[in-house]
């Protein structure tokens, strides 16, 4: 999926014939929650999807000190750490990241990734062939 979605980008989103919507589905409890609320708080700076890179290229960090590897992280995409750590403290997106989780778990999502295009369902990494095919049956390509 880490090569496909930059293609996706480069095809369908750049262009404005799609967006992608990024929702948080908290799989890993407390550390779930600490990530996707600073993901946000990136977000206000520009560097949501910086920061979504580098924290999947960081994986495995992120089982110790979790807050540290996602300041790291931050950090090593441009994000203010001051600012980014004030919005993460005073809880600014706690309750975006709880209603996400709510929706997921309502609509039936346990696990990631899932894409939804119209009203069909991706469950799993797919083949970049297999998403231009959706899309571009979508949009009537």
């Amino acid at each position: 999926m880490l090569d496909t979605e930059p293609a996706l980008i480069e095809q369908y989103v750049r262009p404005g014939q799609v967006r992608i919507v990024y929702r948080h589905l908290l799989q890993l409890g407390e550390r779930s929650v600490l990530l996707s609320e600073y993901s946000e708080c990136a977000h206000d700076q520009g560097r949501f999807w910086e920061l979504r890179y580098a924290l999947y290229a960081r994986y495995n960090q992120l089982f110790g000190d979790t807050r540290a590897a996602a300041e790291e992280a931050a950090a090593a995409v441009g994000v203010d750490p001051v600012v980014a750590g004030a919005c993460f403290d005073a809880g600014a997106y706690r309750a975006q990241v709880a209603a996400d989780f709510a929706d997921a778990t309502a609509a039936g999502i346990r696990s990631r990734p899932v894409f939804t295009v119209e009203e069909r369902t991706l469950i799993g990494a797919q083949r970049l062939s297999v998403f231009q095919d959706l899309l571009d049956q979508a949009l009537g390509n």
